[in-house]
This record gives structure tokens, sequence and C-alpha cells, in this order.
């Protein structure tokens, strides 16, 4: 009798053991997935939401790991990968940047997912909004305004205004007057607003020209897609245009950055 009790509570313990692992596995953010938060911390990595959508999602990853790969070529920033993010759960104070493909097909943001968003804007965070996934390109107008909008109701997202020539942008590393990504010809618009507010820096940069499918590579380090119509001239133009985006948010972010510290110690145990 106690053996049988004996076997009958180590086996409901196993069980309860065995749905607990499960149950951690499931709430695990999905960035601490890809990359622990010691490793988050103490290496530069660019951040990616995830969309739900496949095939957006990978060349979201492909062309964040191309990024990378020419940032650790050609300046002092070594960005050690791209990290697929889930905004509802995962930690955002790591991602200096943040590049987010605003396209059809994607469910709309949980509350959770929109005050995840909205704390990564209000403490610095720079968030990289791209309509042209998919070929959708920078058609703000009909259901493709309606689709957007969707997308970031309840966003804070400051007023928007196309990218003035000085900005700081234009210069972060390379001289750039135009901003081509996979496709050529869609404008920029930066938030505009209170220049004291995080140094003056715009926390969101809004385009429509697919710079994610411009930098995609596979594992070999070959173009992933076409950049149309400009081809290799217009791809190089592109890598420049997402060096400067990353050298933008690492120095903008610096100070608002410092504001983090101690949360990330302190998750470190440090």
């Amino acid at each position: 009798g106690r053996r049988a009790a004996a076997a009958g509570a180590r086996a409901a313990a196993v069980t309860l053991m065995a749905v607990l692992a499960v149950a951690a596995a499931a709430s695990r953010p999905a960035a601490a997935q890809d990359a622990s938060l010691t490793v988050l911390a103490t290496r530069t990595h660019l951040g990616y939401v995830l969309t739900g959508v496949p095939a957006v999602d990978e060349a979201s990853r492909a062309g964040l790991e191309g990024l990378s790969d020419v940032l650790r070529r050609r300046t002092a920033a070594e960005p050690a990968g791209a990290v697929g993010v889930d905004p509802s759960v995962d930690d955002l104070a790591f991602f200096p940047l943040l590049y987010w493909p605003l396209v059809p097909g994607q469910p709309t943001p949980s509350a959770a997912m929109v005050a995840g968003l909205n704390d990564y804007l209000r403490h610095g965070g720079i968030m990289v909004l791209d309509t042209g996934a998919q070929g959708a390109g920078a058609d703000f107008s009909g259901t493709r305004l309606e689709e957007v909008r969707r997308l970031t109701a309840g966003l804070a997202i400051p007023p928007l205004a196309p990218l003035p020539p000085e900005h700081v942008l234009t210069r972060a590393f390379y001289l750039l007057q135009d901003f081509p990504g996979r496709y050529a010809g869609g404008g920029v618009w930066v938030a505009t607003g209170d220049e004291h507010v995080h140094d003056g820096v715009s926390s969101v940069i809004v385009g429509g020209n697919d710079w994610a499918g411009a930098w995609a590579v596979d594992g070999t380090g070959r173009p992933l897609y076409p950049a149309v119509p400009g081809g290799e001239r217009q791809r190089e133009m592109a890598y420049r245009v997402g060096v400067n985006l990353v050298m933008y948010a690492l120095t903008g972010n610096y100070k608002a950055d410092q504001v983090h510290l101690p949360a990330i110690l302190e998750r470190l145990g440090q």
C-alpha cells in the first residue's frame, strides 16, 4: 500500500514538473529564446517586431542580419545580430532600434503590445516603421491607409513630417539625399516635437521602400531579393540607409539608455 502510494506521489510530482516546465517555456519571452539577458545587455542586437506573417518575419531577420554584417565591416558598431521580439511580453530596453514592417495580415496589436511599444518610445527607443514589405509600398491611401491606422492605433506616435534635408539622419555616417530600399521613390517621415525631449532625437521613422528586403542575405551572404529599379547600386545605397539608421539610434540614445542601466543590472543580479 505504501509503495503504491509513494509511486503515485512520484508520478504526480513528475507530471506537475512537466506541466510547470511547459508553462515556463510557453511564457518565456521570444527574445529570451534567441539570446540570454546577459548577451542582450553586453552585445548590441537589432530588434524586429514579429508580425506573425512567416515570410515577412524571415525577411526582417535576414535583413537585419545582413545589415549587422555590413555594420561590423564598415563601422565601429559591432551588432551581434537580429532578434525577433513580441512587444507584449519581451523587454525592449536592450534594443537601440526596433524595426517593424507593417503589412496586411498582421493581427491587431493587443493592449499589452501597445503598452510595450509605448513604454519603449517613452524611454528613448527608436522605432522604424516600414510599409513597403511584400511590395505594398508607401501608398498611404484607401485600404492601405486604413491598415496602417489599424496597426498603429493606440501608439503614442508624435506628429510626423517629411524628413528635412538638415536632419541628422541624412549625415549620421554617410551623406544621404535619398533613402531607397528594395524599392525606390518612397518618402521618409520622422517624428517631430519638443527638441528637448530625448535630446531632440526622432523616436519614430516611417518609410515605404522595404529596407529589410534590400538588406536581406542568405547563409552565404548573397542577396535574397532584387532591388528595383536600380539593382546593386540601389542596394548599396539601401545599406547606407541602414547604417545611418543604426548609427543614429546608437548615438541618439546614449543618454536615454542610461535610464535602463539600473533595471538591466538588477535583472542580471549584479
